[in-house]
Order: C-alpha cells, then structure tokens, then sequence
C-alpha cells in the first residue's frame, strides 16, 4: 500500500514539474518528466495530454491526445485541444511553432499538376496561383520587435510574435506577456529574490569555505578528497535550504545563476589566500564543485 501511494505521489510531482517545465520554456525536459510519469502509470491522462504539449508534429500530438481520450472519453481538456490540433491539420498545418513552421502541398492540387501533360501547364500554375492565399499566412510585426515580419499569433491574446518571443504551449504559442502569467508561481523570479538568493549564497559560501579549508586542507590532509565527494552535496542541499526561505521556494535560472554567482565570490578569497601560502586547495575545489552542482540541480 505504501508502495502505491509513493509512486502515485512521484506521477503527480512528476506531472507538475513537467507542466512548469513546459509553460518555463524547456520543452525537452517537460517531455522528459511526463515520459517519466507514463512509466509510472501508463493511464495517466494528465501526462498524455502534458507529453502532446512537448512535441511540434501535429500528428504526434494528436496521437497523445487520442490515447489520453482512449482512457477517460470525456476528458474536456483532452477534447478542447484535440479539437484545435485537428483543426490546424486539416488547415494543411504539419508542425507546431517553434521554429520553421510545416505545409503540406494540397494532395489534389500536387496529383493534378503531377498527371497534367506540358501544354496544360499554364492552366495549372494559374490554379496554384489562385489556391496560394489559402496555403500561406499573413504576415505581421511582431508587438515586441516592430522589425521583424511574422506569421505567429500568441493564441492567448492573438497579438503577433516572432519566433524568439514564442513560448511554445500545449497548443501553438504564448507571447512573453501570457507566458508569464501562466508561468508557475514559484518561477516568477523577481530582482529582490536574485539579490537575496546571491547575498544568502555569498555569505553561506564565505563561512562554510572556511570551514571546510581548515578541515579538508589543513587537518585531514590524506582524505580530504573522499570527505569533500561526500560533504560537498550535503552542504549543497542545505544551501537551497537557507535560500529557499529567503526567496520562498523561487526556482528557475535566475535563482541558478544568483546561486552560482554567489557562491564563487565567497569562496574565491579563501583559495587565492591557501594558494598565495600554501598552494592550490584541490580539496576545497572539489567541496566547493560537488555543493554548487548540486545547488543548482535543485534549483532547477
């Protein structure tokens, strides 16, 4: 029973991690968690649904969604989007934005212009002239950059963007407005949280550095590497700990980049000191690597 109720519990993390990963950009890593959850359970329809939000093909995404409708039929979500992924197909749409975006050559139009004989050709380079409008779309100034012509709706608000200001969503785009009020709440990163992440970090680094000099460097000199593989990640995890209640769980590269930043300071004074007098600390390195890889894994 135990057992059970762990690894329901790791679906639905995963499902939630994967969906602020999804609406944070990192497509990649979204489709990494909700493969992840389909493992776990195979009949999770929130993870079919999240899995059909990571890839660009339209035929892909409506494979995800048919079987999510497989399991639960009446799914309003899994119905609403499939509804917009079918319609974007029939509409000669191949791949979802995100980069180039796909069109099929009208299947009539392509046999026809293939089976026609040399001296019809003007008739059919005139149909294809006449089809073209409905095969292309209109192109506008991006809100965000004037200069740049795109094709591209955020299909929150419908305002146009270009390809770098696309956030990519379960279905089409988000514009960097919309995107950010999706986004979780916990990856809204303000200025004052980057500062106070940075400032727990600095300081965290400058005293544990010290510390873990006097212990690795200069007292257990033989074994100093062994005990900083280990120490390293717990001082690490303890860290995120202290910033995690100065920024109240901020998560994100901000927070990543507060963290790393700030740990290199506090640590630098302390190995360009052993090094201008002793030498190089090669254990404290070690300590300082293994506690900021592992800040920052649990950052993410």
């Amino acid at each position: 029973m135990t057992g059970s109720t762990t690894a329901a519990e790791e679906v639905a993390n995963l499902i939630v991690e994967g969906n602020a990963a999804l609406l944070a950009g990192d497509a990649y890593d979204a489709r990494q968690r909700f493969r992840r959850a389909l493992e776990l359970d195979p009949e999770r329809v929130e993870a079919w649904i999240g899995l059909a939000g990571t890839v660009r093909p339209y035929r892909e995404k409506r494979e995800h969604l048919q079987r999510a409708l497989t399991i639960n039929p009446e799914h309003p979500e899994a119905r609403a989007v499939l509804a917009q992924v079918e319609a974007r197909l029939a509409a000669g749409e191949v791949l979802a934005p995100g980069g180039g975006r796909g069109k099929r050559e009208p299947e009539g139009l392509l046999a026809k212009s293939k089976a026609a004989p040399p001296e019809t050709e003007v008739e059919v380079e005139t149909e294809v002239e006449a089809e073209e409008p409905e095969t292309t779309n209109e192109l506008l100034s991006c809100y965000v950059h004037p200069d740049r012509d795109t094709g591209l709706r955020c299909t929150g608000c419908e305002r146009p963007i270009c390809s770098e200001c696309a956030t990519r969503a379960a279905v089409g785009q988000l514009c960097p407005e919309c995107a950010k009020v999706r986004r979780p709440v916990n990856y809204q990163v303000g200025s004052s949280e980057i500062l106070i992440a940075g400032a727990i970090a600095f300081f965290f680094s400058f005293i544990v550095s010290y510390v873990a000099l006097e212990l690795l460097v200069r007292i257990f000199i033989l074994i100093g590497f062994i005990i900083a593989f280990f120490i390293g990640p717990i001082v690490g995890d303890f860290m995120v700990r202290l910033v995690d209640r100065g920024t109240k769980n901020k998560r994100g590269k901000p927070i990543q980049l507060a963290l790393g930043i700030g740990y290199s300071l506090g640590v630098l004074p302390w190995i360009l000191l052993h090094f201008l007098i002793l030498g190089f600390p090669f254990a404290l390195v070690v300590f300082s690597v293994m506690a900021v890889k592992t800040a920052l894994t649990r950052v993410s």
